[in-house]
């Protein structure tokens, strides 16, 4: 009971320090998925090895899994907490500024030479899926203009999270706005009721072939929207009922073992409607153990943790130039796969932060473009 007050008196403070770190230690995983995406056997991706690695398909299943429910759930708990501070209107804009503005900068931006790496390896993604390509022979300054005057070229690659994400944040703005009127509730739950949602999530994928294979075009992709839908409406949820968090934040253990139950059987199962099944019981393990450990190892506030907060949304945007940039250096100097994954992980999270820390945080246009306030963040905490 002393857990469920505490809880309750962090949501009120609106100081969550817990959900900050979890965005860095999230971001940092998916630099980690990009990079161990390009020796995995999953086909649909910029950047391939001839010789996929079975570990390397694992932990890149695994990850992706935990990592962007976690991200939806967050979200949905911010969305509550904004609303509670603006209107519908103010909560709308801030939105598009925040998602719609990142996503046309990194099409715009980014895109070419994410494009261009594909396509120069023989590999054409888009919203039919991939198709293997006669390799483009030109230079990237011959491939610009193409970019740009074929539509079947553009490519928001990674950042169909943001299209997703604004989608979801304005369809379930009612439900969010609901929530952040309402009186928060302390009670807390019996233990059951927290695992509810990891049936929710299993019938969802498996009922409607959610999942597998993963592409996020928002036109055959409507079963992974609905369940990032959901993910981001239990969020909202956990903001309006501290109490539930704190049960949740109590069956921290059994969440991961959970978590890693369910990741055994993606492994032996696979694409299939069991693996998929599967696929809801780890997300939602995950969802309860990322939360419940970040809980339990909550920093203090500090300047550090503040910078590297507001860091990961333009991490996020920024990382995935140099993942395949030092991709194409490893798979031509035939590194092995675990030291080129680690390679790629660490060098482009250097590279991308430092682009962070001297282009574009001290210059108010390029904070605009990737979605960072006026002014550099001055409280520990930051909502996304």
């Amino acid at each position: 009971m002393a857990e469920a007050s505490g809880a309750g008196e962090r949501v009120a403070a609106g100081r969550r320090t817990d959900l900050d770190a979890l965005r860095i230690v999230l971001c940092a995983g998916i630099v980690l998925f990009h990079a161990l995406m390009i020796y995995s056997a999953e086909p649909i991706y910029h950047l391939k090895s001839a010789l996929p690695s079975p570990v390397a398909s694992a932990l890149a299943w695994l990850l992706h899994i935990a990592i962007m429910p976690l991200f939806f759930a967050i979200a949905g708990w911010s969305a509550v907490a904004s609303l509670r501070r603006r209107d519908a209107g103010a909560f709308a804009r801030e939105r598009a500024r925040r998602l719609v503005v990142p996503l046309v900068a990194g099409t715009v931006l980014l895109g070419p030479f994410i494009k261009y790496v594909e396509l120069a390896h023989g590999r054409d993604i888009g919203f039919h899926g991939l198709w293997l390509v006669p390799p483009f022979q030109g230079s990237f300054v011959d491939f610009v203009p193409r970019y740009f005057t074929r539509m079947n070229l553009l490519t928001w690659s990674h950042l169909w999270f943001l299209a997703y994400l604004f989608l979801v944040s304005l369809l379930l703005m009612p439900l969010a706005l609901g929530l952040a009127r309402a009186k928060p509730r302390i009670g807390v739950p019996p233990a059951p009721l927290v695992y509810l949602p990891a049936l929710a999530f299993a019938a969802l994928l498996a009922g409607f072939g959610g999942y597998w294979p993963f592409l996020p075009n928002l036109l055959t992709d409507w079963t992974n929207f609905a369940w990032f839908a959901l993910c981001f409406a239990i969020g909202a949820g956990l903001a309006a009922w501290p109490g539930f968090e704190a049960r949740l934040h109590a069956e921290t253990w059994r969440m991961l073992a959970l978590m890693l139950a369910a990741d055994a059987g993606i492994v032996v199962y696979g694409p299939s409607d069991a693996g998929r099944a599967f696929v809801g019981l780890a997300a939602w393990g995950a969802i309860g153990a990322g939360l419940g450990l970040a809980h339990r190892l909550a920093p203090p506030p500090t300047p550090l943790l503040t910078t590297l907060s507001e860091a990961a949304l333009p991490v996020y945007i920024l990382h995935l130039v140099p993942v395949l940039a030092l991709g194409v250096l490893m798979l031509w100097l035939g590194v092995p796969a675990w030291l080129a994954v680690g390679i790629i992980w660490v060098g482009s999270t250097i590279v991308t932060l430092a682009a962070v820390r001297w282009l574009i945080r001290p210059w108010r246009p390029m904070r605009w473009l990737v979605g960072l306030n006026a002014m550099p963040a001055q409280a520990p905490h930051r909502e996304t």
